[in-house]
């Protein structure tokens, strides 16, 4: 439901062309949401969650002299990175779970990845495979792209929701379990007949 009522978020996490600058603003918005007012100051790259490794050493990646362009960087180079760690940052603070769904989609998407990478494998010893590689590549960027918009859009929602005033969130979160509730019964009357 996030991708829909989030929708410009969706398409801008989703486009190639606002990947980057979408991952800088919901990763500001959720280091905010978490601890308001402390701006870029909790930035860490990949949000810890990616241990230390040969030279990549969250932490010590000059964060916070450079806490912006660390995080152009993380987008950049590590662009699932950045999305996944910007969503286990809200989820771990609300102690939420993935959907079912949400990790079919991330399994999906991982496999298309690898088969990107086999297809890539197999060109480089059949030239004829070459075209077939780059299809795969471009359907696993596309998949990737649209896993990710959800993804952030996803975010958004979580805070937008949030951050609304109690009473406020209190009566949508009602309303779509009133709506749910009026409409299961429908569907299992028609299940019946």
């Amino acid at each position: 439901d996030a991708a829909y009522y989030e929708c410009p978020c969706c398409f801008a996490a989703a486009n190639p062309l606002t990947f980057t600058c979408t991952q800088m603003y919901m990763r500001h918005a959720v280091l905010n949401h978490v601890a308001p007012g402390s701006n870029w100051d909790n930035y860490v790259c990949c949000a810890g969650y990616i241990p230390p490794c040969i030279c990549f050493q969250p932490g010590n990646c000059y964060e916070k002299d450079m806490p912006r362009t660390c995080m152009c960087l993380e987008a950049w180079c590590f662009p699932g990175l950045s999305v996944s760690s910007t969503r286990f940052l809200m989820m771990d603070q609300y102690s939420l779970a993935p959907d079912p769904c949400d990790n079919r989609l991330v399994r999906a998407n991982n496999c298309i990845q690898l088969l990107a990478c086999i297809c890539h494998i197999a060109a480089a010893f059949d030239r004829d495979l070459r075209n077939l590689a780059h299809l795969v590549d471009i359907l696993a960027d596309l998949v990737f792209l649209s896993v990710a918009g959800c993804m952030t859009a996803q975010v958004h929602h979580e805070i937008k929701l949030r951050s609304m005033p109690t009473a406020q969130a209190t009566d949508e979160t009602y309303s779509a379990v009133a709506t749910t509730e009026t409409v299961a019964p429908m569907s299992v009357e028609a299940m019946k007949r």
